[in-house]
């Protein structure tokens, strides 16, 4: 058992004394949050979140505009309206580290966020952007949610696409 986690905690109970099955269902978490905006869905994406949980949008390095906090269920299907334009979306979840305090934990998520914008018949757009967020989680009923989710865009690139010749 590690200084972070309870003897009667889930994990230990079920054999796992590291952490290593919090850890699991931890990165799940950030994998299906990824997945819920891919396809667009919106009940699974609140499912995420703790009941008072917010996501936090830090504005882009160099202006003075406040964060925007997004809260409840009507502040995350923004999250979702804001990405309507696009055809296609796919979040790749790279990096992902997590420190356990019992049934709470904090870590931070490294994501390739690709965003693709229909232009006209002979390109497309293609947005990605470097994403980092740092996450706060609470295991309610057993299962780990969101409290908090602060996205961080590192750096954004706009690329061409130009559609496949020849077929």
């Amino acid at each position: 058992m590690t200084p972070t986690e309870p003897s009667n905690s889930p994990a230990t109970k079920a054999g796992w004394t590291d952490g290593a099955r919090d850890r699991q269902d931890l990165r799940r978490l950030v994998d299906t949050y990824a997945s819920a905006l891919d396809r667009q869905n919106p009940k699974l994406f609140a499912s995420l979140f703790d009941e008072d949980g917010e996501l936090v949008l830090n504005p882009p390095a160099g202006t003075d505009r406040p964060p925007l906090v997004l809260a409840g269920r009507d502040g995350w299907a923004r999250v979702l309206s804001a990405l309507a334009p696009c055809v296609v979306t796919t979040h790749f979840v790279g990096s992902h580290t997590v420190r356990l305090a019992g049934d709470s934990a904090s870590g931070e998520t490294d994501c390739l966020a690709h965003e693709m914008y229909a232009a006209d018949a002979d390109a497309a757009r293609l947005r990605v952007r470097s994403i980092r967020f740092r996450d706060s989680y609470r295991r309610t009923t057993g299962a780990w949610r969101f409290t908090r989710r602060e996205l961080t865009v590192d750096w954004t690139e706009d690329r061409v696409l130009t559609p496949p010749t020849g077929r």
